[in-house]
């Protein structure tokens, strides 16, 4: 599911999420986390404020408040697909369900007037047509992957997409690199071939999947680093919240006719035939999609891009532990050595990139 599916933010700019691969971001245009209007007495006086690098109660609450659902639209994602797809593998439907859910949030905060997007024209729709075709790849070789790897599989590939980004942003479009950089994108790598190479949960199709999804990413990201760029900061043409619609509404033509192809049109009855627990969590995937777009952009406007990297790389490490402990996944002492390689290589890389 696109994360670029969120709330309004009046004056917001776009922020490429390096390490979620390219996910657009709305985010504080002010990048001010701390003002707040003061609070009244009962003679019309304002309280006093808190003092000087000290953030108001209600500011904390709101802050603790978002990082919250972050964390639970994250692990739903990612823990709840791979439920569901282990349980009923419908990838198209799913897909379809999950991006008509942000299709009809959309549209209806547009018609609402809580989330805001310009004007439409064919070449918008023409030009993120190829941004719908990588993205709805993504999502598809993702949940055709989840049934057949561990999660920690699913974020160590992850993590690989971005040493692979690096590189090319460096040998094509002249991107520099501070030394600590290097050494975290040596790191990752290091830690990612440790990891595959001694994959006691290793599946050939589930890691074919996963080789198909890291170069619909990488391609994605680079498309939509061009031109999600040109429209929405440089011509000003279209919003963040606009260009996701697109994408969205984009993706449901070719996932519906992948259905058909699949003949997954049978699978509709098993569906309904599902125990109420697995119903459950596919309603939860379809809100968590809608949600984790919603609380991307206000975690970065609340706080720093180094505090939602941390956040965000604790989610994945819950999401991994959780895994092992609802689908039994065993992992070898390399692999977690590996692992832990892999993510800390990728955190330590985010951090110095925001950084820098």
């Amino acid at each position: 599911m696109s994360e670029s599916t969120s709330m309004s933010l009046r004056g917001a700019k776009t922020v490429v999420d390096e390490e979620e691969g390219a996910a657009l971001l709305p985010a504080s245009a002010s990048g001010d986390t701390t003002a707040a209007a003061p609070d009244k007495g009962r003679d019309g006086d304002s309280t006093a404020k808190p003092p000087a690098g000290q953030l108001a109660p209600a500011a904390v609450n709101e802050i603790v408040l978002w990082l919250f659902l972050l964390f639970v639209a994250s692990v739903t994602m990612t823990v709840g697909n791979k439920y569901v797809m282990r349980e009923w593998g419908a990838a198209n439907i799913l897909t379809l369900l999950q991006n008509g859910a942000a299709v009809l949030y959309l549209a209806t905060g547009r018609a609402l007037g809580f989330v805001e997007m310009k004007a439409f024209t064919a070449q918008q729709w023409r030009v993120f047509a190829v941004s719908a075709v990588l993205l709805s790849i993504q999502i598809l070789t993702s949940l055709m992957a989840l049934p057949l790897v561990a999660i920690a599989t699913v974020v160590t590939f992850r993590n690989m997409c971005t040493v692979v980004i690096a590189v090319i942003d460096y040998c094509f479009f002249g991107t520099k690199f501070s030394v600590r950089m290097v050494l975290a994108l040596v790191l990752t790598t290091f830690g990612m071939v440790l990891y595959s190479i001694q994959d006691v949960n290793f599946n050939y199709m589930g890691y074919l999947w996963l080789t198909g999804n890291s170069v619909a990413t990488v391609l994605n990201t680079f498309w939509n680093k061009v031109y999600i760029t040109k429209y929405t900061r440089e011509l000003k043409i279209q919003t963040s919240y606009g260009v996701s619609f697109i994408q969205q509404v984009e993706t449901l033509p070719i996932v519906f006719c992948l259905a058909l192809v699949n003949d997954e049109r049978q699978k509709l009855p098993e569906m309904l035939a599902l125990p109420g627990m697995s119903k459950l969590v596919l309603l939860a995937t379809c809100g968590g999609g809608i949600l984790i777009g919603m609380a991307y952009p206000k975690c970065y406007s609340l706080l720093s891009g180094t505090s939602v990297v941390v956040a965000s790389t604790a989610n994945k490490a819950v999401s991994i532990l959780l895994g092992m402990y609802l689908f039994g996944t065993v992992l070898s002492p390399v692999q977690v050595g590996g692992l832990l390689v892999c993510v800390g290589g990728s955190l330590w890389y985010a951090v110095e990139g925001k950084r820098k």
